[in-house]
């Protein structure tokens, strides 16, 4: 199943700031929905380990992280590979920064195929579950960005409540879908 997504976001943070938060694992890593851990972090790479699935379905995963493309202060490309028992995840994720009066901005698109298991069995809640996972970490990314005392809402305990609140309050401007090969 592949799937593309794209949209933008304000923060207060300069662009300069914006780009070295993106391109720093260690500030960028950890707010990324279900983040467990960060490893092997060299120069242009990493592994976050996540807790990945869908309903009923969870599981620890690696995703290997590589830095391939970078124009310092606005332009970052990153290439994540994702090996699972139920699955494989190939994807790239684009982000372009621009400097405003009050900030910078964010255009973000992500290029993924998912395969195997998990994808066949959660055909129909992928994209609506990618969605409010991007939802999640755009929120992550501007309370870092912006100094908000506060951060992002907490994440449910409940896998039932995650699976439903995944199909309802979806980021308006996430804009992409799924193909179906």
């Amino acid at each position: 199943m592949k799937l593309e997504l794209n949209g933008d976001f304000d923060v207060s943070a300069s662009a300069a700031e914006t780009y070295a938060f993106i391109t720093a694992p260690s500030s960028f890593a950890p707010v990324l929905p279900y983040f467990k851990e960060l490893k092997d972090v060299e120069e242009r790479s990493f592994v976050v380990v996540l807790e990945v699935g869908v309903p009923q379905i969870r599981g620890v995963v690696e995703v290997s992280t590589e830095l391939i493309e970078e124009q310092p202060t606005h332009h970052v490309v990153y290439k994540a590979r994702a090996r699972h028992p139920l699955g494989m995840m190939d994807s790239t994720a684009t982000f372009d920064i621009a400097g405003t009066q009050s900030g910078s901005v964010v255009k973000w698109q992500t290029e993924s195929v998912v395969s195997g298991t998990l994808a066949s069995l959660a055909n129909g809640i992928l994209l609506p579950l990618a969605r409010r996972q991007i939802k999640s970490l755009v929120a992550s990314v501007q309370a870092s960005l912006n100094g908000a005392a506060e951060r992002a809402p907490e994440k449910t305990a409940s896998a039932l409540r995650r699976g439903a609140g995944s199909l309802r309050g979806l980021f308006g401007s996430v804009k992409g879908g799924a193909d179906q090969p």
